[in-house]
């Protein structure tokens, strides 16, 4: 027993002195280190920690004008809430300097509210846009609303019925103004 004891002892005593060893390393003249690719300059290429992988979004402020021309006629006789309206972006939505939407982008507004005239109350429309397309993609907006009520033109009309209805001709123009800023792709 006192020789397994003692086999133990050196063995760890063994153990001990080649752990606590400095390993042979050999001593290199330092023009001829050679470095390690952590210690290496940038070359200028490639993807930097501090860089983001994602791009940046160009982001639509809050309370940016869209104005639009409406592509088919829109009335208070025959739209209903929640229907839907088309139509395109009549100028460039810019934002300092930087161009947005291109004309032409084609737009999808909603119906909010309508009724249509019924005795002497004239009918109206409320409506707002709920998407624009850029870059070939749909970005969803929170457009400001546009309320329209009939009105009656001169007395004799309004007698006879006429300009008891909203109607927004086709190519009428519109401006809605953004509620909440949006990202851009």
């Amino acid at each position: 027993m006192r020789f397994g004891t003692g086999c133990v002892v050196l063995l760890a005593l063994g153990l001990a002195i080649a752990c606590g060893r400095q390993p042979s390393v050999p001593e290199t003249a330092s023009g001829n280190a050679q470095k390690l690719p952590f210690d290496r300059a940038s070359r200028g290429s490639g993807v930097s920690p501090t860089n983001s992988l994602v791009p940046a979004a160009t982001r639509m402020p809050e309370g940016t004008s869209i104005a639009i021309r409406l592509r088919a006629p829109l009335s208070s006789a025959s739209a209903h809430a929640g229907g839907t309206f088309d139509g395109t972006v009549d100028e460039p939505v810019v934002d300092e300097g930087q161009a947005l939407i291109p004309r032409g982008a084609a737009v999808v507004g909603r119906v909010l509210d309508a009724r249509p005239s019924a005795g002497n109350e004239r009918g109206y429309l409320r409506i707002a846009l709920v998407s624009v397309q850029v870059s070939g993609k749909t970005v969803l907006v929170d457009t400001s609303s546009i309320f329209a009520k009939a009105g009656a033109r001169d007395p004799a009309a309004a007698k006879g019925g006429a300009g008891k209805e909203v109607v927004l001709t086709a190519d009428r123009r519109l401006t809605f103004h953004l509620v909440q800023a949006v990202d851009l792709p």
